[in-house]
């Protein structure tokens, strides 16, 4: 077993099995796998699927908390989760989360964000805007904007609202994040299993990570590369924890719940970088 202290809490992972264990009075409400077979309709090549089907792909931990802060997250509607997605490949690619859109806010102005922090091992995001993702004849879905973001372990994303986005394991072992959720918002998967995946697979290849375009996607825009940077005012700090920082100062994260007048600051914590950053 190993201690995942990224997340500051006493959650422990079976370094062969990769599954994961609470420890001390942290509570967990829910569980739930992926496997591969599963994912059918979602990979770049599903050539190897069948024989791969019974693969776990990733894990799902819901609702943790202690019991002394379940009240606070309650009041804000709030859910701490944590997602492993395990090593490996198929058909070439990485293995990845199933990529969903964020509902709309009640006013129809934009949709919800979302806080990703890695845990363990090295994400890469596959972000991309669409502002009619759920559009009723899914042929008329354009994405107006695709990023690519690698996140080292330690580090966090703010998923802008506007963003569909899938997590993706770049690592040599498994991947471990949090996300820290409004429970309100709804989530559609739908529109990216429509088009057979996010804009853009994520492979390993001898070269390293590269990226190949979802040909299914009309007028797909040119793929950007990004990285992360930490924003204080928002309770995104390097080595402070998600969950302590949420707990500590809960105000800081309004922005899970009214995104509209923190858009442009969200967007602000994407680093540009010239190409997909080797890690």
């Amino acid at each position: 077993m190993i201690e995942l202290k990224h997340s500051g809490l006493p959650l422990f992972l079976d370094e062969t099995s990769h599954i994961m264990t609470p420890g001390g009075s942290l509570r967990m409400g829910g569980y739930s796998r992926k496997e591969a077979g599963a994912m059918k309709g979602l990979l770049m090549d599903e050539s190897s699927l069948e024989s791969q089907a019974g693969e776990p792909f990733y894990d799902v931990y819901r609702d943790i908390a202690f019991e002394k802060d379940k009240a606070l997250l309650e009041e804000h509607q709030y859910r701490y989760d944590i997602t492993i997605v395990m090593p490996g490949l198929i058909g070439g690619e990485c293995k990845k989360t199933s990529g969903h859109y964020h509902g709309w806010t009640p006013e129809k102005t934009t949709t919800y964000a979302e806080v990703y922090e890695v845990v363990k091992g090295t994400a890469l995001y596959v972000l991309q805007k669409s502002m009619n993702f759920d559009d009723k004849d899914p042929e008329n879905v354009r994405v107006d904007d695709l990023i690519l973001v690698t996140v080292p372990e330690g580090r966090t994303l703010l998923v802008p609202p506007g963003y569909g986005h899938c997590s993706v394991n770049i690592g040599e072992g498994p991947l471990v994040f949090s996300n820290l959720a409004y429970v309100p918002c709804p989530i559609h998967y739908d529109p990216v299993r429509y088009c057979h995946g996010m804009g853009a697979y994520i492979c390993r290849t001898p070269e390293g990570i590269r990226f190949r375009c979802n040909d299914r996607y009309k007028e797909l825009p040119k793929a950007r590369f990004a990285a992360v940077k930490d924003e204080p005012e928002f309770g995104i700090r390097e080595g402070l924890p998600v969950y302590k920082s949420f707990c500590e100062n809960p105000g800081a994260f309004d922005f899970l719940a009214h995104p509209d007048a923190y858009t442009d600051r969200i967007m602000q914590m994407l680093v540009p970088c010239e190409d997909l950053i080797q890690l």
